[in-house]
């Protein structure tokens, strides 16, 4: 195990110095060249890259399908980060550095599983994704990739889970709304009209129907606010409009279609400037699959997986949304998204192991 500890660190390491945010298309490409190169060598296997609006992907295989029974997800893109997190540090176990813990390590694991997988006398029927947009809603990586045809029987999305099973999470929505005013002379408000005073009316009105969860436990739609423009920077003059922006994640007791139905009545006079949907991940957490991946986890570390569900969105969704069950299951570490982000070395072995485990125990089926 030592020298799959130690390459798992390299690749990782190395995954981390692309700075993969979202604006740099060329350290994208880098990346998933990165990972092309080091599968040149590997015989028998089976690539696709492919690119939309700057977002390429590679997709690889083990036998010549587009329908492998099992595919395991990955992305490389990650959120900004100062320049310091891409220069990747070894210590006590963890490898600190921006995306080492969502998800560049679980992308290392990959990687390896596929080299290893080849060179079995009879490779399993995997696949495995590559995208570098899912940070941004990967609907031209996954999402894209399922539109042209790529599909399964069931898909492991290596979402950091700290080894648990993450079975269902909320479906995300944006919407931006323009409030109409008209512009005065800040000492004459009467011949304005001052969209300020709908937009706190509004704002009021939506809380009181959808009011905010109160943490992690508390499972229901939120409507947040997470962004208001208003007036044109002249501290007299009464805006001639209001833009806000809500960050919308709702359960399946509702839908995009009500939520936007409930915005436009407590915003009478608005419009609708953009609006964004995408589904949410529901898989159920008795389905046979889940099961043997539970049993596997619970082999590998001695303690049963926890079950649980999570209010942000993961590339998974996508394949549920059409009936594929999907769950994510990634490594432990902390600082997602933060400043001091780290992935614990020990574990993306721990991963690598339950998951050659159930590839194991899909050829005794």
């Amino acid at each position: 195990m030592r020298e799959l500890a130690e390459e798992l660190t390299r690749l990782t390491c190395d995954l981390i110095r692309f700075e993969t945010i979202a604006g740099r298309p060329d350290q994208l490409q880098a990346a998933i060249d990165y990972v092309a190169t080091y599968l040149a060598d590997v015989p028998g296997i089976y690539l696709e890259q492919s690119s939309a609006e700057g977002k390429p992907a590679l997709v690889v295989t083990l036998r010549p399908t587009r329908a492998p029974r099992l595919m395991l997800n990955g992305h490389l893109d990650v959120v900004v980060g100062q320049p310091h997190q891409f220069a990747p540090e070894v210590r006590d176990g963890r490898i600190y550095g921006r995306g080492g813990q969502d998800m560049k390590g679980s992308v290392a694991v990959m990687m390896r599983l596929i080299r290893d997988l080849a060179a079995r006398p009879h490779p399993p029927d995997v696949g495995f994704q590559f995208v570098t947009d899912e940070e941004i809603g990967g609907r031209n990586g996954t999402g894209r990739l399922r539109d042209e045809g790529w599909r399964c029987e069931f898909m492991l999305c290596l979402e950091p889970t700290d080894l648990g099973i993450l079975f269902e999470h909320k479906g995300g929505m944006w919407a931006q709304l323009r409030i109409p005013g008209r512009a005065a002379h800040g000492s004459r408000p009467w011949e304005g009209d001052n969209p300020i005073y709908r937009l706190t009316q509004g704002i009021t009105a939506i809380t009181e129907r959808y009011p905010p969860p109160t943490g992690p436990h508390d499972w229901r739609t939120s409507v947040t606010p997470t962004e208001i423009r208003v007036g044109a920077g002249s501290h007299n003059q009464v805006p001639a409009e209001a833009l806000v922006t809500f960050d919308i994640r709702w359960t399946a007791d509702t839908t995009p279609e009500a939520i936007q139905a409930d915005l436009q009545a407590v915003f009478p006079t608005a419009e609708f400037v953009s609006v964004m949907a995408s589904a949410g991940l529901r898989t159920d957490p008795e389905h046979h699959e889940v099961g043997q991946i539970a049993e596997l986890i619970e082999r590998h570390t001695g303690q049963p997986p926890r079950f649980y569900r999570e209010h942000f969105a993961t590339d998974a969704r996508y394949y549920s949304h059409i009936g594929v069950p999907a769950i994510c299951l990634g490594p432990v570490g902390q600082g997602l998204h933060s400043a001091e982000e780290w992935v614990e070395i020990a574990s993306l072995v721990t991963l690598y192991q339950i998951i050659t485990s159930y590839i194991d125990t899909m050829r005794e089926q």
